[in-house]
């Protein structure tokens, strides 16, 4: 199973929450869903962050974070979990059932973070999963409960705070979670405050006032860059009076964060406050170039843009990231979602709605007229941070009139698909765009012809109709460009559907057609290597040569290095059937390598596989049943190992045949079975003769594993539970629990997983 989405460390201190730690940890040991509720701003998801992190240990296989707050569209919510959980799912399968095949003997947490926008869809999702996967649990973050049989509901409080009433002696305010929360940030806000004899009151009177809500907290703490701490409550003290007068049929912890909000969108500069609730436009994040483009006009101006940024990250409205080379900021989800009912009461809602659709189609545009230059690498870099504000752009296609023509444009660019590894969701989007838009057109014709290419590689006999279709819509239209197009994925579903000779004179026809075009390299430049692919799966491995060694020079040449991956898989392919066995290893590492910053699983699957019959052609058979395995889990994704093309297949029966008679049958699969075992990551870490990340520091010198624990650690890595491990080594069940914990903890592992990774790399390393 890949390797889910880590929880991420904590930035700031977690301050108090003892008793709710115990609490949902116990719910968790007893109960298959905890739903953790309260208002926005309180807390749920650092609790549920900071209870996942402590029950790790119990879930062998992981803990899965999907933040759902950027997500709008229910249908996508599969997708996103399965995004999560790093599978690269390209089979026809729906979302729902690959994650109830992949977590049906699972023992893992998923942690569904932000559900209220989506009760429904997760609800639904939630029981599926649980029904399927017995020993999978899931501890959802929303401002309601999901309300299905079996679900533990626990409401997370502010933090304790002292009442009006409370007579708090002088120097113990600290007693307080609240007031410890408020002092801790405060210190990182003004370096060297403290809690003294002279503020401790006002302090008090701060927190009674902010009722323990962290959110409320940690904005109030920013304002002492400008203010006293006696400044500070006396403002509050009024402000939020007044409000509670005016607003009494709303609860009072809500009254206390609006409140909060609102005097800090009234500290903002107008032109703060024009931003602050324009950038709500965006989901997951945003680049100052894109503020630019969908948020300037009369009332702010471009050249205040980063200025204006500056101010919104010093006041805690904007969270600043680094992403590379390149600066992103976020917003919180109760920041973003007060902006945006700031906007939809503006009137400029719709406006800049389009204004978010207009960049998003424009950065594709460029993205595709620069994807075969050397810039590659950093256009699938962003368009992967982007993911969640191309879903909101062509939500907009799809949901407004007359935009669909645009939605089937922005669907149709395979190239966009293929580098995120979102295959089923790109045909989720073309689908519905066809049926908006049914009238002929080139935008239709591409899209008919780019849901062929996706089927096709799905393994879908949709395939070849989807692509006659758009074959036909184009001589309609007279439009050689999306002629070729077709004609070329035509070809395709023959060759995925193992008739590479029927292929053969479809590519050609479109390699031609695509000369007498301007249509952007990497078309003409991908169908080269199908056409090379096919030519090896009939033999023709010198025609092949060619064409790859051609397409060698043009991707070197042009800095393109996607498919540069691919070329070197296809001559690593063929040197190994040269004899070349050196070179095809360091061929198919290197495209590995690649195809890793690309998350290309189908790349990785055939380039895995072919490593490894090359490394049993080497003599080494117990990492080649190891890479076998590995791959072998990989190829599951696309429902049927390399395709079902038959010359391939054979060769993998035949180098598969040659390792098991080197090591035995019992050797053999035992290393195939802990092959199966690794992540993707493992798989690659292995193949690569990396290191896991955690294992390429070694233990300290000081805390060597002892040869027991050594043994012990090996036994992991055969797949032994702790009981089996006590019978082999004629221990007690709880001298090896003792042990396995010893090994994880001077290893610095928080899963079994990692061990048996671990000690899968020792055991290569010693052969």
């Amino acid at each position: 199973m890949p390797t889910p989405n880590a929880v991420p460390a904590d930035l700031t201190s977690f301050v108090g929450r003892r008793e709710d730690l115990a609490a949902v940890r116990q719910l968790i040991s007893t109960s298959r869903l905890v739903t953790l509720t309260g208002i926005g701003g309180v807390g749920k998801t650092r609790l549920a962050l900071r209870v996942a992190r402590e029950v790790q240990r119990a879930f062998p296989d992981g803990v899965c974070l999907v933040e759902l707050a950027s997500l709008t569209d229910p249908a996508l919510l599969p997708h996103s979990v399965v995004d999560a959980l790093g599978i690269k799912e390209q089979s026809t399968r729906t979302p729902m059932t690959v994650l109830r095949g992949c977590l049906r003997e699972r023992r893992m947490l998923l942690v569904l973070d932000n559900c209220e926008h989506l009760v429904e869809a997760a609800a639904g999702l939630a029981d599926r999963v649980l029904r399927a996967a017995p020993d999978v649990r899931i501890l959802a973050t929303s401002r309601q409960a999901l309300g299905i049989a079996g679900e533990h509901v626990y409401p997370v409080p502010p933090l304790v705070a002292p009442r009006a009433d409370d007579s708090v002696e002088p120097g113990t305010a600290t007693q307080y979670p609240s007031v410890t929360l408020f002092a801790d940030r405060s210190a990182a806000v003004v370096p060297g405050f403290a809690i003294t004899p002279d503020n401790e009151a006002a302090v008090v009177r701060l927190c009674q006032c902010l009722e323990g809500i962290p959110l409320a907290i940690e904005l109030a703490s920013v304002r002492l860059r400008v203010l006293t701490v006696h400044d500070l409550a006396s403002r509050l003290d009024d402000r939020f009076q007044l409000l509670r007068e005016g607003s009494r049929n709303l609860p009072e912890r809500h009254q206390t964060l609006q409140a909060l909000i609102d005097w800090s969108y009234d500290l903002c500069t107008p032109a703060e406050q024009t931003l602050w609730t324009r950038t709500s436009a965006f989901v997951g994040g945003f680049s100052t170039d894109a503020l630019k483009a969908v948020c300037t006009d009369e009332a702010l101006r471009e050249p205040a843009v980063l200025d204006t940024v500056a101010g919104l990250v010093d006041k805690s409205i904007f969270i600043r990231e680094e992403q590379g080379e390149h600066i992103r900021f976020r917003m919180l989800e109760t920041i973003g979602a007060y902006g945006q009912a700031r906007l939809a009461e503006s009137g400029k809602e719709a406006a800049l709605r389009r204004r978010h659709r207009d960049w998003y189609e424009q950065l594709m545009e460029t993205a595709g007229n620069e994807w075969s230059g050397p810039r590659q690498q950093e256009w699938a870099s962003r368009l992967q941070l982007e993911h969640p504000n191309l879903r909101r752009a062509l939500e907009y296609c799809l949901s407004q009139p007359g935009e669909a023509r645009v939605g089937l444009r922005m669907a149709a660019a395979p190239w966009l698909w293929l580098a995120m590894g979102y295959l089923t969701e790109a045909r989720l989007w073309l689908a519905r765009a066809l049926a908006l838009d049914a009238a002929p057109s080139r935008e239709r014709a591409w899209a008919l012809a780019t849901a062929a290419y996706i089927a096709a590689f799905q393994g879908d006999e949709a395939a070849a109709p989807l692509a006659e279709e758009a074959r036909k819509l184009a001589v309609r239209l007279d439009d050689l460009a999306t002629l070729a197009y077709a004609t070329h994925v035509l070809g395709m579903s023959k060759f995925l559907s193992t008739d590479p000779a029927g292929a053969i004179p479809l590519f050609t026809e479109a390699l031609q057609q695509y000369a007498k075009t301007k249509a952007p390299a990497h078309y003409p430049n991908n169908l080269r290597m199908e056409l090379a692919s096919a030519l090896i799966l009939l033999g023709e491995v010198d025609q092949a040569a060619v064409i790859i060694d051609e397409l060698l020079q043009r991707c070197t040449q042009a800095g393109e290095r996607w498919l540069l991956s691919y070329a070197l898989w296809g001559r690593g392919f063929l040197r190994l059937t040269h004899g070349e066995l050196d070179g095809a290893e360091a061929d198919l590492c290197e495209s590995l390598k690649i195809k890793r910053f690309f998350h290309d699983t189908l790349g990785m699957a055939l380039a895995l596989d072919v490593l490894a019959w090359t490394t049993a052609a080497k003599g080494n058979a117990e990492r080649a049943a190891t890479l076998f395995g590995g791959t072998n889990q990989l190829w599951q994704t696309f429902g049927a190992p390399l395709f079902g093309w038959t010359l391939l297949i054979e060769q993998r029966e035949k180098f598969e045949a040659m390792a098991r008679q080197k090591i035995g049958a019992a050797a053999f699969d035992g290393a195939f079975e802990r092959g199966g075992a690794l992540t993707i990551e493992e798989t690659l870490a292995l193949a690569l003769r990396e290191r896991a990340q955690a294992a390429s520091k070694g233990p300290h010198p000081a805390a060597k594993l002892t040869r027991r624990e050594r043994e012990v650690a090996d036994l992991v890595g055969e797949g032994l539970s702790n009981k089996e491990i006590a019978a082999r080594l004629v221990i007690s069940l709880r001298t090896a629990e003792g042990h396995v914990e010893k090994v994880l903890t001077k290893l610095g592992f928080n899963t079994r997983t990692q061990i048996a990774s671990w000690a899968v790399q020792q055991r290569v390393d010693r052969t």
